[in-house]
């Protein structure tokens, strides 16, 4: 049983559901991860956009998706900032021997921030159940029971959502 329960309520997938993430283990992931990759979609709110800023600044490798681009672009920072569509972006994920945007392998951390929800869940569970390379991890501010490990649903509580994405960048 999940400690949080999924933002929709018919996304049950059955007895391996995300444990609840907590902030400095999703930190020491990403430092320890070769390759981190997060993936970002439409439903950023202004505060979650400057965090993801600070994610491009510590060197994580961001990817946009859907017309979450236009906000690199409008913002004058798509420099750096990779653009995919997220179900294609999927089935490269799914390929291990993807060369990844820049060439060198595939990610092997990846973490889910914005995205519409029922599209970044089935996207969460094709990773979890076809690419055991990969551990997905959502920092998003609904519980996605697809991922490894999920943040619980903050989608009423913006603050606390914020503070514990500023947890995990103060620990980077």
């Amino acid at each position: 049983m999940p400690a949080s329960k999924p933002f929709d309520t018919a996304n049950i997938p059955g007895p391996k559901m995300a444990m609840i993430a907590k902030t400095k283990a999703v930190a020491a992931m990403i430092k320890k991860a070769k390759r981190p990759l997060l993936v970002v979609g439409p439903d950023l709110t202004d505060e979650m956009f400057e965090r993801v800023l600070k994610f491009v600044e510590k060197g994580v490798q961001v990817v946009a998706t859907g017309t979450a681009i236009k906000r690199f672009v409008e913002a004058g920072v798509a420099d750096g900032v990779k653009y995919a569509v997220l179900h294609e972006l999927t089935n490269f994920l799914l390929d291990p021997d993807w060369p990844g945007f820049d060439g060198k392998g595939n990610y092997d951390v990846v973490l889910f921030m914005g995205t519409i929800y029922y599209h970044g869940s089935q996207m969460m569970a094709a990773i979890k159940n076809f690419a055991p390379h990969i551990r997905a991890i959502a920092i998003d501010r609904y519980y996605h029971p697809n991922a490894l490990q999920s943040f619980p649903d903050l989608w009423k509580k913006e603050d606390e959502y914020i503070k514990l994405l500023d947890e995990v960048l103060d620990a980077l």
